[in-house]
């Protein structure tokens, strides 16, 4: 049964991910804001944490949950939504492995001191200050050369996003862990 619970999250907190992707960071990404350009959507990433943060304390520590829900999430992705975003759902999934395996290891220890909150704020600072390197490596391996990259998109944009996608990570984890709160009483969590 409980195994089943968090098949049922892995599949929600996936589907929630990719609708939100759709109707707002797609539609957001439409609008060219100069600066930023196609990148725009990441000014949104305080959902993104909203939703990844809530997940990550509903799935209680359990190995393998976030790397399931990001295979799950960016599959539906490239079949049903864009099919050429293939580089960032690779960084996508390869960075919530990298905190599945990390911060679900830390997740009892931090839970018996009471301090989750600690623990949603250093995923989501780990998750949103790696995000953009991770999407540096895999377009520079795959499509782009890593000089034009650094020229055009890393360093004049992202360089001023990290903090504002970071500083959003907070703000959305701190809501994912009140909202978590709230619904672990209900559910007798």
């Amino acid at each position: 049964m409980q195994n089943s619970r968090y098949v049922a999250l892995i599949i929600v907190f996936a589907v929630l991910l990719v609708v939100f992707r759709f109707f707002i960071g797609r539609i957001v990404g439409m609008i060219n804001i100069p600066p930023f350009g196609a990148s725009t959507s990441y000014l949104l990433s305080i959902f993104y944490s909203l939703i990844h943060s809530l997940a990550f304390l509903m799935y209680k520590g359990k190995r393998w949950t976030l790397f399931s829900q990001s295979i799950i999430s960016s599959l539906l992705y490239i079949i049903f939504v864009n099919p050429t975003i293939q580089a960032v759902e690779m960084a996508t999934i390869t960075n919530l492995f990298i905190c599945d395996v990390v911060f679900n290891t830390f997740y009892r220890s931090f839970e018996q001191k009471n301090k989750l909150l600690v623990l949603v704020f250093i995923f989501q600072i780990y998750y949103w200050a790696t995000h953009a390197i991770w999407l540096l490596a895999y377009n520079s391996i795959f499509f782009f050369s890593f000089e034009g990259l650094m020229q055009v998109w890393f360093i004049p944009i992202m360089s001023i996003l990290i903090p504002i996608m970071v500083i959003e990570g907070i703000i959305g984890g701190f809501t994912g862990y009140k909202i978590f709160q709230r619904v672990k009483n209900i559910l007798n969590y």
